[in-house]
């Protein structure tokens, strides 16, 4: 399993090559990612997967609530902090 900065700063790598439109520097675990258009609604379905291959485990879609794509901090709390005791209950 990978560290919590190791997490973040993948997902902060996968922001910055998927949009042209914030540099590294501007790009904090509070910046609005879709309210900003950073990257648009079309790319939330990669990042999906993206953070599958993270995880090791399936998104279900159906259950994503607004905000869940906020920005970096709501991605990491809802997908991989705190998640640990729930995914390993899912793939027993």
């Amino acid at each position: 399993m990978k560290t919590e900065a190791e997490i973040r700063l993948a997902l902060r790598q996968w922001v910055l090559k998927n949009s042209n439109k914030i540099s590294a520097e501007d790009l904090g675990d509070d910046t609005a990612i879709i309210e900003q258009r950073i990257i648009t609604s079309l790319q939330i379905m990669d990042l999906i997967l993206f953070i599958e291959t993270l995880t090791n485990c399936p998104i279900e879609v159906d259950s994503l609530k607004p905000g869940t794509f906020r920005n970096l901090n709501t991605i990491y709390k809802g997908f991989f902090h705190g998640d640990d005791d729930d995914r390993s209950a899912k793939e027993s």
